[in-house]
């Protein structure tokens, strides 16, 4: 009985061990909020970021999806875009967008 407690102790120990070395992490959203600022001022689309939901970052390219809103607030609806990144010369930029 000692022995299989043991080998269960032991089975947990490394469950817990494996689940924090695969933790990503967490990614800086400030120069993606930038870009997309940048972008939509760019384009004049009149929309603001309400909220940055997630963000995968892959090397060189990145996937972003926020909650997105109209810039003067005047109503009260919030849209989903995901937003695709390509870093170059050490910035983000925005390639497109697509709505949700």
């Amino acid at each position: 009985m000692a022995g299989l407690t043991a080998l269960a102790l032991g089975v947990a120990l490394c469950c817990a061990g494996c689940s924090k070395q695969s933790a990503a992490k967490p990614v800086d959203s400030k120069p993606f909020e930038a870009a997309i600022v940048d972008y939509l001022q760019k384009n004049n689309y009149g929309m603001r970021i309400a909220s940055v939901v997630r963000i995968d970052e892959t090397g060189n390219t990145a996937t972003a999806t926020c909650k997105m809103e109209d810039a003067t607030g005047l109503y009260n609806l919030a849209v989903t875009w995901e937003f695709s990144f390509r870093r170059s010369d050490g910035h983000w930029q925005v390639e497109n967008y697509t709505a949700k």
